[in-house]
């Protein structure tokens, strides 16, 4: 614990005085971010039906009846 103290005492004196920042967020900065959060859940989403398509098709394929190699119905 005593090897401890100097990084809580740096962690003290950082949260007791901290820099204060100017910083300013432009209408166009919250559109973009909006804007890669939508895309984001459309990748996602578009990937999982991807992986859906392609986990069913695998399982008609696997447990499907090809009716090709019974010949023509009547």
């Amino acid at each position: 614990m005593k090897s401890m103290r100097p990084y809580i005492f740096t962690v003290a004196i950082f949260l007791i005085f901290p820099n204060l920042s100017e910083a300013y967020l432009d209408p166009g900065a919250g559109s973009y971010i909006l804007q890669m959060l939508l895309a984001g859940a459309l990748g996602l989403m578009f990937t999982i039906k991807l992986y859906i398509s392609k986990i069913k098709s695998f399982f008609r394929e696997l447990f499907g009846k090809d009716n090709k190699d019974n010949g023509p119905e009547k």
